[in-house]
């Protein structure tokens, strides 16, 4: 009897619709960064300098995070798959108290609570993946990654859910609204993904 691969499909639609977000955000959302004269820069010329580390250490987490879940990368190369986390690690601790310094200067006051909460929950998650890896419970360390990972996908996700027209028209409302829906849809998901198997055993 031939087992099917679920997981190997599962994981090559991942990446699939992860490559295909991200480069729908990063040309309908960001490329205002490449244009001096974008009337977007009059609400982030405040926080032009904040923006670096903050691009840079948000592509490296999301692009590197991915990785993470190659089986055959960790199996075959796991000095890189090690490395690849460190660097992860590193990119989460600078990107999320830049975002919190930037929603402060820039952002209303219900935006910051929400920038406060995502960016403390996504630390405390890698630091727990962290803290689980140094004792080598790599069981613990992957549910953690996946928590994490799914903490940082909400900045992909709320822009795909923004650039329908039927939100975008409501403004702030949706703004606060799509954002506080990925993350508890995001906790959920990661736990569900998780217990799948305990959910649904597999029959012999």
């Amino acid at each position: 009897m031939v087992r099917r691969n679920h997981g190997g499909l599962g994981k090559r639609l991942f990446f699939g619709v992860f490559g295909v977000a991200l480069l729908f955000v990063l040309w309908h959302n960001e490329r205002f960064i490449l244009d001096a004269r974008s009337p977007a820069w009059t609400f982030f010329n405040p926080i032009r300098w904040q923006l670096i580390p903050h691009g840079v250490g948000g592509a490296i987490a999301l692009i590197l995070g991915a990785l993470q879940f190659s089986t055959r990368l960790r199996s075959r190369h796991p000095r890189i798959h090690r490395n690849c986390g460190k660097l992860y690690i590193i990119a989460t601790l600078i990107l999320a108290p830049d975002a919190v310094w930037m929603a402060f200067i820039v952002s209303p006051w219900f935006l910051i609570v929400f920038t406060t909460v995502q960016a403390g929950t996504l630390l405390l998650f890698t630091l727990a993946a962290y803290a689980c890896v140094r004792r080598r419970d790599f069981a613990a360390h992957r549910e953690w990654m996946v928590r994490s990972y799914g903490i940082l996908l909400i900045f992909l996700e709320g822009r795909v859910l923004m650039a329908i027209p039927a939100l975008a028209r409501r403004g702030m409302d949706s703004v606060v609204l799509v954002n506080w829906g990925c993350m508890v849809v995001t906790l959920v998901a990661a736990e569900y993904f998780l217990r799948w198997r305990q959910l649904f055993p597999q029959r012999a």
